[in-house]
């Protein structure tokens, strides 16, 4: 081997080494606080999630410009209870990289009628039940008649629409849902605009409960993050006991997701 063809190589050696460590880097850039445990069960199980009350705060969100907007939103309500997930979504057969560009990806979290139906599996009964018996977008609060899902050839950096969903836990509400873009992290952050009932015990008031959905994209597949926080009646005891049902509500969007991904 010549001195020149054998500096090429080593060359070319140190290059795939700088190139993958700089994927590595910019991986564990976004979720570097995470601790080894919970990258491995991460990326062992697709999913890590936690219940937190009271004073405490979400720590599952990789790293976003969206964090501090998150935390100015939730910290207009005085937590009683809050549950956050994060998934790993990893490329197959079934989601291909090429399949899931951010502006498919928007038109899909956009698509809320297909929600309709969607299950989840309760802990209480050990099946599966359906979570929305109804699921589309209305104009406003005044004007519930179904809209069609839009669908956006680029993406606006920020939209609001109104959501009218009927679920087994809650009944029917309205919900005011504000999507952002800020070129790589897509977030929906929900607020019920209408008083939540629990077989007819009030248990949120308007605006006391803020769902938030994020998603972005890493080198072998997607994050999906989604927190939902919630400042309840005095029937304290009540929520925490139905806490399943807010990490439920979590769950099933995810696979919805997930499932209207495999679809395309």
């Amino acid at each position: 081997m010549s001195y020149i063809s054998g500096m090429n190589k080593l060359t070319g050696i140190l290059l795939l080494l700088i190139l993958s460590t700089f994927n590595i880097t910019a991986e564990e850039n976004i979720i570097g606080f995470l601790s080894p445990a919970e990258k491995e069960q991460l990326y062992s199980e697709g999913e890590i999630s936690r219940y937190f009350f009271d004073e405490e705060l979400p720590s599952y969100l990789f790293n976003t410009e969206f964090d501090k907007d998150l935390l100015e939103e939730i910290s207009r309500l005085h937590i009683t209870i809050g549950v956050e997930s994060l998934y790993f979504l990893k490329y197959s057969n079934n989601i291909a990289k090429e399949n899931t560009s951010m502006i498919s990806i928007y038109n899909t979290l956009l698509s809320v009628k297909t929600m309709k139906g969607i299950e989840y599996y309760s802990q209480s009964r050990k099946k599966m039940r359906t979570l929305y018996t109804e699921s589309f977008a209305v104009k406003d609060m005044d004007n519930i008649e179904p809209l069609e899902d839009p669908v956006y050839k680029s993406i606006p950096q920020a939209l609001t629409r109104f959501l009218l969903q009927t679920d087994k836990t809650f009944g029917e509400n309205i919900y005011k849902a504000v999507y952002k873009y800020n070129g790589n992290t897509i977030w929906i952050n929900m607020i019920n605009e209408t008083k939540m009932k629990y077989k007819f015990i009030p248990m949120l008031k308007p605006e006391k409960m803020n769902v938030n959905l994020f998603i972005t994209s890493v080198d072998d597949g997607l994050l999906f993050y989604g927190v939902t926080v919630a400042e309840t009646s005095s029937f304290l005891g009540l929520a925490k006991s139905k806490k399943e049902s807010f990490y439920n509500r979590i769950k099933a969007m995810f696979t919805w997701f997930s499932d209207q991904l495999e679809d395309k």
